[in-house]
């Protein structure tokens, strides 16, 4: 299993403040952080395992406090666990390093329990890309978003790996299709029948169960909460509130459309993806969801990292015209992003976005088919499998 790229930065981290390890579930966060410890030497920690529990709640583990370092597994799950950790960290900071990982959100989990701010760093893993799978190390911003791949060939075998077993660990390197269906439904109801009742008092977990399925079909488009409304025959409110328990749970993600007011940005619809992009039988929206995956880890790492208020959004026009992924740097456009399968014609939107917002931006026009570059001044037509593996 090759060693996720960000290992080096979750060793810095670790060095100076305690470390939260967020990410989807089976995405291998587990893994690296045991990664860590093995090169570190320390204790493991699982808050799901009876007798790892009590050790935690009895302070039994203090005990091998001269290991030095620690990992916490799903202790997010524990009520009080916010306390807990401040506590232990402003008696013995000095002394450990520790790593905490959780699949529910640990960035916005609202749990109650005084803040950690300045004595936290939040990693988040996500699933396998293109760039990681490439690059032994975390790549920064491009300084040119026409060329990020700084001429590096394209590799279309792990391109079309990725796009269809996904870049969760498990089911890529099985190469399976019969086990990448055992394993997505295995994955679902984990999250739905297990994390779900660990982090909420939600009791209808058939009906969110429903909800999960309908959202593959909203990939891509603008998410209706009253058309899921009615489909599930729930209140606007409880659909609001179930989708943001599948965010905090990795299921989901979320992006917002792009104005230069920030408010206004809010309060439009957003667009829905997953995180497992093979559940999407639709090959269009399957692409754009790959795509969008690797955008949305792109910016978040580079959040995470320290390089800057990285974003990702969409635009669309009052005429319903619409860019795909418009990458922000303190709610500043600096590229638009178009997906398309083979479609060598530069979609028109890019001109209609530059004329509202009077910039020059570039422009790159991501197609599934392999084998194609084709650039002019401020614009690119290129195959995903090239393009990606300029980032992280």
């Amino acid at each position: 299993m090759k060693k996720r790229s960000i290992l080096g930065a979750l060793t810095e981290f670790a060095n100076d403040k305690f470390v939260l390890l967020a990410g989807p579930r089976q995405v291998g966060k587990t893994t690296l952080a045991k990664e860590w410890l093995n090169s570190t030497g320390g204790v493991y920690l699982n808050w799901d395992i009876p007798t790892d529990r009590k050790a935690i709640l009895d302070r039994e583990f203090m005990t091998s406090l001269k290991s030095g370092s620690f990992v916490f597994d799903e202790l997010h799950k524990y009520l009080r666990w916010k306390n807990w950790l401040k506590g232990f960290y402003d008696k013995w900071n000095k002394e450990v390093r520790v790593v905490v990982t959780g699949s529910a959100r640990l960035d916005v989990f609202q749990r109650g329990g005084d803040s950690l701010l300045g004595r936290c760093e939040l990693l988040h893993l996500f699933p396998f890309s293109v760039g990681e799978l490439i690059h032994s190390a975390p790549l920064p911003p491009p300084n040119d978003w026409l060329n990020p791949e700084n001429e590096k060939p394209q590799n279309k075998s792990l391109f079309d790996s990725l796009e269809k077993f996904s870049g969760f660990p498990e089911p890529m390197l099985r190469q399976s299709e019969m086990q990448l269906t055992r394993w997505s439904s295995n994955r679902r109801d984990l999250l739905i029948r297990e994390d779900l009742r660990d982090i909420s008092d939600v009791r209808s977990t058939s009906l969110v169960e429903h909800l999960s399925l309908l959202l593959p079909g909203t990939v891509g488009k603008s998410l209706s909460i009253n058309s899921l409304r009615n489909d599930v025959q729930v209140s606007h409110d409880t659909v609001s509130h179930w989708l943001k328990i599948l965010d905090r749970l990795y299921y989901s993600f979320r992006i917002s459309p792009f104005f230069k007011k920030i408010t206004r940005s809010i309060r439009k619809e957003q667009k829905l993806y997953l995180w497992n992009w093979a559940e999407l039988e639709d090959e269009s929206a399957r692409f754009e969801n790959m795509v969008a995956c690797h955008l949305f880890k792109t910016t978040q790492l580079w959040r995470d990292l320290g390089h800057g208020e990285y974003r990702l959004m969409y635009w669309r026009s009052k005429d319903k015209q619409e860019i795909d992924f418009i990458v922000t740097l303190k709610n500043d456009p600096i590229a638009l992003i178009e997906c398309k399968l083979n479609e060598m014609d530069l979609t028109p939107n890019f001109a209609k976005f530059e004329k509202q917002f009077g910039k020059s931006l570039p422009k790159i026009q991501l197609l599934k088919k392999h084998e194609v570059d084709t650039k002019f001044k401020t614009t690119r037509i290129v195959s995903a499998s090239k393009y990606l593996t300029g980032l992280p």
